[in-house]
């Protein structure tokens, strides 16, 4: 048996990733490697998500394996590799940046998951695995059709990954009931896009105790923006287009700004401003520029309430 040296990932300990914000340091993902989640509808930029997330470490030494159920990666990405064999040849060269995986459904990914971990297992230089469309290869409940194969690889890699410096980004409709449990348990990279089910709170509110997000603020979120949980902390993006999807994205109008519409959406705007800005906010000129802007006696009392604390609290 052949000895691997302990774990040593120099290149998650220099590597960033710029996903709209501040850009992340991965340094802190140095001894448990990336393993990113994105949840939300169809749509909502979960894809690009991983395509750009892809992109960008393809540039700092990994070489990017896309699972493409939808046969529509190709076209980005140049040809799929053509057989498990193919994909393990062109990953011990690691000639190529991003390889594209062409696989309809679980049957089909399995001897190519199983590729992948026999590479990284042998080599352990960098790859990351971007599984889109995951509910198509993990599962909690269904273990038929190649399907609970195809979820015990997703689930070596999330679980062994990181001493083969096999990382993982996948995707998923919902926070549960699509996607096996050890995902979630294992994931340090979270984006949740907009929600439209209110039932999907109940899974989803755990996640935000502590930090004033609510639902209608997930509710609110347009396509391309997500709440990142990350080492660094909770807050809002805005994803950029990944590069081989810009020249065919359909171009779509910026959607149109909608006014703070709760408590603590109201109370996060008014962190940002001056407090010698909100002292000029008298009772009249909150009335007019509420009336102005039409905004709803909920609101108004909202944004009142939040107004008033702000002030009082910063002159503590």
């Amino acid at each position: 048996m052949s000895k691997h040296q302990v774990i040593n990932r120099p290149e998650l300990a220099e590597a960033t990733l710029n996903l709209g914000g501040e850009p992340l340091s991965l340094a802190p993902y140095a001894t448990t490697g990336l393993l990113g989640v994105a949840v939300g509808p169809r749509g909502m930029g979960k894809t690009n998500a991983g395509l750009l997330i892809a992109e960008q470490l393809s540039e700092q030494g990994w070489v990017s394996v896309l699972i493409d159920p939808e046969s529509e990666l190709e076209s980005l990405y140049g040809d799929a590799v053509k057989s498990p064999s193919d994909l393990t040849k062109r990953l011990r060269a690691r000639r190529e940046k991003i390889l594209v995986v062409r696989a309809l459904d679980a049957n089909e990914f399995v001897p190519y998951g199983n590729a992948i971990l026999e590479v990284s297992d042998s080599m352990r230089k960098p790859i990351l695995c971007v599984a889109d469309e995951g509910q198509l290869f993990s599962n909690p409940r269904r273990r038929s059709e190649g399907l609970g194969e195809a979820a015990d690889i997703i689930n070596t890699i999330c679980e062994r990954g990181r001493k083969r410096a096999l990382d993982l980004f996948i995707t998923a409709l919902r926070y549960t009931g699509t996607l096996h449990r050890s995902i979630f348990a294992n994931k340090n990279l979270t984006l949740v896009g907009c929600q439209e089910d209110p039932t999907v709170w109940a899974a989803l509110a755990p996640q935000f105790r502590g930090t004033q997000i609510e639902f209608s603020d997930l509710q609110a979120l347009a396509p391309g923006e997500f709440v990142m949980f990350s080492r660094r902390g909770v807050e809002k993006v805005r994803m950029p287009m990944a590069a081989a999807l810009q020249p065919v994205a359909a171009k779509a109008a910026p959607p149109k700004r909608v006014l703070p519409a709760t408590y603590s959406q109201w109370a996060r705007a008014m962190s940002e401003l001056p407090l010698a800005t909100l002292e000029r906010l008298s009772d009249d000129v909150v009335g007019v520029l509420g009336t102005l802007s039409g905004l709803t006696a909920q609101q108004l009392v909202a944004g009142t309430t939040a107004l008033r604390d702000e002030i009082e609290a910063r002159a503590q």
